[in-house]
């Protein structure tokens, strides 16, 4: 089964140097949707690259523990949000003008830092509630399109896509190569019985 990458999306090799890759950012493309919660829209057609651009993020680590508020959303001296709302900050609140402001921050969050409950919330709101491959809405799971291996991790969620537990499988093993191996190494064997073989029927006790 052949997973193939978008073409929106760099193609990342593993020969790359880490300090030459930058996570993957883009902001989803806007679509109509059925989403009626505010705070949700502004999740998923947000464009992170002012977020980003404030923290450090490892692409070849799968959570980016290491994430603080204060660092994504600092306090403005403005008085204004910080969750970049617009929206004036008043009485004793700090930082977010509302409790949406504070749901929005924290799930924006959880989402570069790689949290998968929140990851899976929001594709599927964009892709809907099944298989980026075949189709079924059975056991999905949240999948990075360019993989963490090849620099795909602390990203956004456009280098998400939904995969069922088999689609999930068959890519990893893409990713990663292990199939390929698998067969090379049984490919392998083969030749080295098969040779064992020739050499054993071309042994003559006798003539030694």
């Amino acid at each position: 089964m052949q997973v193939m990458l978008p073409t929106d999306l760099p193609a990342i090799t593993s020969s790359q140097p880490e300090t030459a890759l930058k996570p993957i950012t883009g902001a989803l493309p806007f679509k109509k949707t059925r989403i009626k919660t505010e705070w949700h829209k502004r999740v998923l057609f947000l464009d992170p690259a002012e977020i980003y651009s404030r923290i450090h993020i490892n692409p070849y680590q799968r959570l980016q523990t290491h994430l603080t508020f204060p660092e994504m959303f600092p306090v403005r001296a403005d008085k204004a949000c910080a969750c970049g709302c617009g929206a004036q900050i008043s009485g004793r609140r700090r930082r977010w003008a509302s409790a949406d402001c504070t749901r929005f921050a924290t799930t924006v969050w959880a989402i570069i830092d790689g949290q998968a409950g929140a990851i899976i919330t929001f594709v599927k709101k964009y892709y809907g509630p099944k298989c980026s491959v075949c189709g079924t809405r059975q056991a999905l799971k949240a999948d990075h399109i360019i993989p963490v291996k090849h620099g795909g991790g602390g990203c956004w969620l456009s280098n998400f896509q939904l995969l069922c537990h088999s689609c999930h499988v068959a890519k990893t093993n893409q990713d990663f190569g292990w199939k390929q191996n698998k067969i090379n190494l049984n490919t392998a064997e083969s030749k080295l019985d098969s040779a064992d073989l020739l050499s054993c029927a071309s042994f003559d006790p006798v003539n030694r």
